[in-house]
């Protein structure tokens, strides 16, 4: 018989532009909202000075990355930015999803990849909810962006490049937050996950 756990369960993703806080909103949702988890993505670019393998990503060197995704172990995977790979790990999506919702924080090319991968899974495909998190303006995506710590101009402008491709696709996703304060971020956040549930069916 099938936990009553399972019937609640969702995957939410959250896209958007590079600075508009979907890290922010991943882990105040795992910390406030009982029965989350946070998917952790890997990557093979290199640490930041706060971060931790293993807790904000599984840093993967470029042979590392190459075993796992000849071993078919990835949902998906790309390069982001044409200088570092990144990708979601089939054991940290489908070995949970019937124990706990998740969320996670992804480019728009992996949702694409995350949604073509769930054609074939139909675990996957019941459980997949995609949020876009949309800036304010440019400008402010800008201020956020020069925020995060020292970038070059030439960066910055590809970022900001990035980010207008990213937000032509935003109408493709199930819901989308358009940034304010991270208060009220969140708790367009908390409406949509309750709207998702519902449409799941009775969680009592």
């Amino acid at each position: 018989m099938v936990p009553p756990a399972v019937q609640k369960t969702m995957f939410l993703l959250l896209a958007g532009p590079a600075g508009v806080g979907k890290s922010t909103l991943c882990d105040r949702l795992v910390r406030e909202v009982p029965g989350f988890e946070r998917v952790i993505t890997a990557t093979t670019r290199p640490p930041r000075p706060n971060e931790v393998d293993g807790r904000d990503y599984h840093f993967l060197g470029e042979a590392q990355f190459d075993q796992k995704l000849a071993a078919g172990e990835f949902l998906e995977w790309a390069w982001v930015h044409r200088k570092y790979r990144y990708g979601t790990l089939k054991s940290a999506v489908l070995g949970r999803l019937p124990v706990a919702s998740l969320v996670a924080n992804v480019d728009v090319q992996g949702v694409r990849s995350l949604r073509a991968a769930a054609e074939t899974l139909p675990l996957l495909k019941e459980k997949l909810v995609t949020i876009f998190v949309a800036p304010d303006s440019m400008d402010v995506l800008r201020e956020r962006l020069e925020g995060r710590g020292p970038v070059s101009a030439e960066e910055l402008e590809r970022r900001l490049q990035s980010a207008e491709l990213e937000m032509a696709e935003r109408n493709r996703y199930d819901y989308v937050i358009h940034s304010g304060t991270k208060e009220q971020d969140f708790r367009a956040l908390l409406d949509f996950w309750h709207q998702a549930r519902a449409k799941l069916g009775p969680v009592g």
